[in-house]
C-alpha cells in the first residue's frame, strides 16, 4: 500500500520532446530513469529512449527537453562559405545506413533492423541563453513594445459591439423619475381645466 502512494504522491516526470522542423512537441511520460538513460512509455507504437545530456527541469512534474538524435551520431555534413564545419544530426538508423553503407545495413538480422526502425533515441538537451548585442537588444524591446502594444488593443477591441449596458438599480429609478413627474403635472393640469374630474 506504502509503494502505491509513495508513486502517486512523487512527482511526475516528463519528456518534452521537440521536433525543431515544425516548432511542436510531444509529451512522453517517463516509464523508468538511470545515470544516463530515461526510457518512456510507449507512444503511437514507438519505445522512446534519451540519453541524458541535459538537465531535468522541475516544478509541478520534472520535465527533460529532448530531440531526436543523440550525442554519439553528430556528424559533419560539409563546410559554410566561411570555411566552417557543418555539423548535422542524423536519426540512428541514418547514421548507420551511412556508417555501414545501404548494402551492409539490409544485410542486419532483421530484429536488429525492426528495432532501429521502430525505436527513437533522442538525448536531452541544455538551454542556454542568448545574450544579444545592444542593437539586436534595441530591435527586441521595440518588438516586445509593440507586441504589448498589440495583445492590449486586443484586449480592448475583443468584446468591442457585444457590450451590455449596466446600470445599477437606483439609476434606474432616476431615470424614471422625471417620466412620473410629467404624469403627474400633466394630470394636474387636465384637472385644471376641467377635461378631468
Amino acid at each position: 500500500m506504502s509503494n502505491v502512494l509513495r508513486k502517486r504522491f512523487e512527482p511526475r516526470k516528463e519528456v518534452m520532446f521537440l521536433n525543431p522542423e515544425d516548432n511542436r512537441y510531444v509529451t512522453l511520460q517517463v516509464e523508468r530513469e538511470t545515470e544516463s538513460i530515461i526510457y518512456c512509455k510507449k507512444h503511437d507504437g514507438v519505445q522512446y529512449r534519451f540519453f541524458k545530456h541535459g538537465p531535468g527541469w522541475s516544478g509541478k512534474a520534472t520535465r527533460f527537453l529532448a530531440v531526436e538524435g543523440a550525442p554519439l551520431i553528430t556528424y559533419i555534413s560539409g563546410k559554410d562559405t566561411d570555411g566552417n564545419e557543418i555539423k548535422a544530426t542524423a536519426d540512428t538508423e541514418t547514421f548507420l545506413k551511412l556508417s555501414l553503407g545501404e548494402e551492409n545495413y539490409k544485410k542486419l538480422e532483421e530484429p536488429i533492423r525492426k528495432r532501429l526502425e521502430e525505436h527513437c533515441i533522442g538525448s536531452t538537451v541544455v538551454v542556454k541563453p542568448y545574450i544579444p548585442d545592444e542593437d539586436v537588444q534595441k530591435i527586441f524591446d521595440e518588438v516586445k513594445a509593440e507586441s504589448v502594444l498589440f495583445d492590449a488593443d486586443l484586449d480592448n477591441t475583443a468584446n468591442l459591439g457585444t457590450a451590455k449596458e449596466t446600470k445599477k438599480t437606483i439609476d434606474k429609478v432616476m431615470d424614471k423619475i422625471p417620466w412620473i413627474l410629467a404624469g403627474f403635472g400633466l394630470t394636474y393640469v387636465l384637472q385644471g381645466l376641467g377635461v378631468l374630474h
